[in-house]
């Protein structure tokens, strides 16, 4: 059964070794490293623009590559929206975060991670709680992805006992 009132959810990596964990958490943003595309708001608003323009960046890549990557600028500029939720499986403590995208694409030229998008970090999930599919589907081995499969399973978890929720100072 199809429901159109689910958010899309997207999965993200902080970086081959979570180089980028303290930064998701702590500033409430997800990012993406930079590939020379610089400000992706002044790239045509198609597909073909940032594969021809990645392409022209790093010729000597496959096409599955330079498309993949290509790809997922495209989804993370143009296809994340307010309200839509991420899911970021961290290596570095066995939790599954969410959040809420509550922010417009920002390039901020200055960032080792200068894509990036404003998010609020609503629950922490252990990744012992899901199944082994699901587990799969979260280990995929792209930085950017639609997670799809098993959003139905993620929403069930997505309860009070795995909240996240501020206290004085700031602390979580």
């Amino acid at each position: 059964m199809k429901n159109n009132s689910v958010p899309r959810f997207w999965g993200i990596r902080a970086g081959k070794d979570g180089d980028a964990h303290k930064l998701f958490l702590d500033k409430g943003v997800i990012t993406l490293s930079d590939e020379g595309l610089g400000d992706l708001s002044k790239l045509e608003a198609t597909r073909d623009s940032f594969l021809n323009e990645y392409r022209k960046l790093h010729p000597d890549e496959t096409r599955p590559r330079y498309a993949g990557i290509a790809g997922k600028f495209f989804r993370f500029k143009h296809e994340v929206v307010i309200g839509n939720l991420i899911v970021y499986p961290a290596l570095l403590n066995k939790l599954v975060y969410v959040a809420e995208v509550t922010g417009k694409y920002k390039f901020i030229k200055t960032s080792d991670y200068p894509h990036q998008r404003a998010v609020e970090w609503k629950y922490a999930i252990p990744k012992k709680e899901f199944t082994q599919s699901a587990l799969y589907e979260l280990g995929a081995a792209r930085t950017f992805f639609e997670f799809k499969k098993h959003k139905q399973e993620l929403l069930a978890k997505m309860t009070d006992p795995y909240l996240l929720v501020k206290k004085a100072g700031g602390e979580s």
